[in-house]
């Protein structure tokens, strides 16, 4: 995002934008009895070589565990390993997580109007990684665990970012991207236009930079919540699952948080934003469903 001549201030400082206060980067997995849930934490960006935390394996029929490689081993926690180092998010725009665009010029109004390919540059802005997760001793739904999950509190910030899952398992491959708003108060959030139509993402554009836009595929990514059972570790299914993990199936998981340069929250109120992010999931045992 520039003026027409490619060079807006504003723009610039908004490349800027969502500084993160990340130190360490964490991936730990907690096994209870009936679900379970595991989580990262970003608290920097200079190192991951990071001891795991201790976690507690339950008595359960299923047990999720995880690992930063396909072949394992799979263990209640591991180190997360990013594809890449970003020091900050930046504003890019997808509609299905495997091309992704920047804004090059604006107009004098502020809407953008041309675009470049940002894939090479997306684990520089954007947070991106894999983890794999195994679901042992039988099937289980996995869901977003709602405790744990942290992305961050500022209002503006999750107005504007996204949180993009490729998921391949047995069943094939799935491309899940979130809205985060339902996990704070984002009512405060500031808006403005700046593309020429609104609620929608850059598709494709060509080699001039001339973008087709499609509507915002995003999620609410309450839907995919599990839900509180009677205990207090314990979950039941939610209204949608991320997937089903068979017993002993590896499934990958392949995620991108960013912000979403075509949102209208996304602008310069978003710049210099510091988070502490914790990503958790949780999984039920599939015969608590039926």
């Amino acid at each position: 995002m520039s003026n027409e001549h490619g060079n807006d201030h504003d723009v610039k400082n908004l490349k800027k934008s969502f500084h993160l206060s990340v130190l360490w980067i964490l991936l730990l997995l907690v096994v209870f009895t009936g679900s379970t849930y595991a989580w990262f934490t970003l608290s920097g960006l200079s190192s991951t070589n990071v001891t795991p935390m201790a976690g507690t394996i339950g008595t359960g029929d299923t047990v999720l565990l995880i690992s930063n490689s396909s072949n394992g081993p799979f263990d209640k926690s591991c180190e997360l390993v990013l594809d890449g180092n970003p020091t900050s998010l930046k504003p890019i725009s997808t509609a299905n997580l495997q091309n992704f665009y920047k804004g090059t010029t604006q107009t004098k109004e502020g809407i953008t109007v041309l675009y470049a390919s940002a894939d090479s540059e997306v684990n520089q802005d954007a947070i991106h990684g894999t983890v794999y997760l195994q679901c042992q001793n039988a099937a289980c739904d996995v869901y977003f665990e709602p405790k744990n999950l942290n992305l961050g509190s500022d209002a503006q910030a999750l107005a504007a970012m996204r949180l993009g899952l490729k998921i391949t398992s047995s069943t094939g491959t799935q491309n899940l991207i979130f809205k985060l708003d339902a996990l704070g108060s984002t009512g405060s959030a500031q808006s403005r236009t700046t593309i020429s139509r609104s609620s929608a993402v850059v598709s494709s554009a060509t080699s001039a930079g001339e973008p087709t836009y499609v509507d915002d595929p995003s999620l609410n990514i309450s839907d995919y919540m599990a839900q509180a059972g009677t205990n207090e570790n314990e979950y039941n299914a939610g209204s949608q699952s991320l997937l089903t993990l068979e017993k002993d199936e590896v499934a990958s998981v392949e995620y991108w948080l960013y912000l979403e340069g075509c949102d209208e929250q996304c602008y310069d109120p978003v710049q210099n934003k510091d988070s502490q992010i914790q990503l958790a999931f949780a999984g039920v045992d599939v015969s608590a469903n039926q």
